[in-house]
């Protein structure tokens, strides 16, 4: 029995004599890999999104100038005009009829008219000759001039009537697209019905609206980056409307395109507005990291990472603005700040490397 348990004993005395295992040694997890960079004073923009429309810098509103039924609708929504090209008939019912009437009133007085010179000229001749008195050549002499005013009075009416009966077409003022049509063959229509919008050729611009604050910062010159469909384009504000727009109580304000500018009236833009900079204390975007208790960034000393609490401002072009919880010249974690909690230890490195390498010691 002795020798049985001999070498059992041995057995257990080597196995206490065994250093520790390399997972017995391990104390705590590894640093965490960061990029750091140091809080600084920079030009900071304070930046507005807002949406915008292109839109025509002259954009009437065709409308009918007579009363009558829509007889001819000759155009359609996205058809180019020119300008004079008719669009639409209305009936010219009595306009046209009236026309006709004052212009045969015009010519019958016209043929008196030039009867009463001839015998204002024949009485001329019978004076010289003493067949008549001076009295009868003043009566035709009064009368010829009587019919001259008439015949003034009857062509400004029938020039009156003319255009009454040219009000029943509805003409585009200038060329241009026509963007909506109002009325169709049919409707009766009254002077002032719009009947066509018309997108005129020329500049295009872009309109924006900003409420609250931001509307009363809007002001002439401030720069808009302007962006749709992969492409930016930077305007400046030309105009600025004194009052709050009626239906969304914002303040609007328009800016022009230039020529080559590649959108469309009628397109919708993502829109950022200056509407300041100034000197702020600013870190990178990835360094601010949102936390149950609200944001934080990581300060980085020593190789350990302290969490403080800070308060935001403005963000523009990756940077966001800090109002409290930092001073210019800490250095905080950029990369890899996501990982961290306070009192972390961390290890600094380039930033596509201490991305990942903090990502797969989260993994872990």
């Amino acid at each position: 029995m002795k020798h049985l348990l001999s070498p059992l004993a041995l057995c257990l005395a080597l196995a206490a004599c065994q250093p520790a295992t390399d997972k017995g040694a391990r104390k705590g997890p590894p640093p965490t890999p960061v990029t750091t960079e140091t809080a600084k004073l920079a030009p900071m923009a304070r930046v507005a999104r807002v949406w915008a429309e292109v839109e025509p810098v002259l954009a009437p509103e065709v409308a009918a100038e007579s009363s009558g039924r829509v007889l001819k609708v000759l155009v359609d929504a996205g058809q180019r005009v020119a300008a004079g090209q008719l669009l639409a008939e209305v009936d010219p019912g009595s306009a046209h009829d009236a026309q006709l009437g004052a212009e045969a009133d015009a010519a019958r007085v016209g043929a008196l008219l030039a009867e009463q010179r001839s015998t204002v000229k024949r009485n001329q001749a019978l004076l010289a000759q003493g067949f008549i008195s001076p009295a009868a050549l003043e009566a035709s002499t009064a009368q010829l001039t009587a019919l001259e005013k008439q015949l003034s009075a009857a062509q400004a009416l029938a020039r009156s009537k003319g255009r009454d009966s040219a009000r029943t077409q509805i003409r585009a003022p200038m060329a241009g697209v026509i963007e909506a049509r109002e009325v169709n063959p049919g409707d009766y229509v009254t002077p002032g019905k719009t009947a066509f919008l018309l997108n005129a050729d020329g500049g295009r611009r872009v309109r924006l609206a900003l409420g609250g604050a931001d509307g009363d910062a809007l002001a002439v010159g401030m720069p808009v980056r302007l962006s749709a469909h992969g492409k930016t384009l930077t305007v400046r504000i030309d105009e600025v409307r004194a009052g709050l727009d009626t239906a969304s109580r914002a303040r609007v304000a328009w800016a022009m395109l230039p020529a080559d500018a590649p959108w469309r009236v009628g397109e919708a833009l993502d829109a950022e507005v200056e509407l300041e900079r100034r000197e702020a204390l600013s870190v990178p975007a990835a360094a601010v990291v949102e936390r149950p208790g609200g944001k934080v960034v990581y300060r980085v000393e020593g190789g350990q990472a302290a969490e403080r609490k800070v308060t935001v401002g403005a963000e523009a072009d990756g940077r966001v603005e800090l109002t409290s919880g930092l001073k210019a010249g800490e250095r905080v974690a950029v990369d890899g700040a996501g990982f961290l909690s306070d009192g972390a230890k961390v290890s600094e490195g380039q930033g596509g490397k201490a991305t990942a390498a903090a990502g797969k010691g989260a993994g872990a």
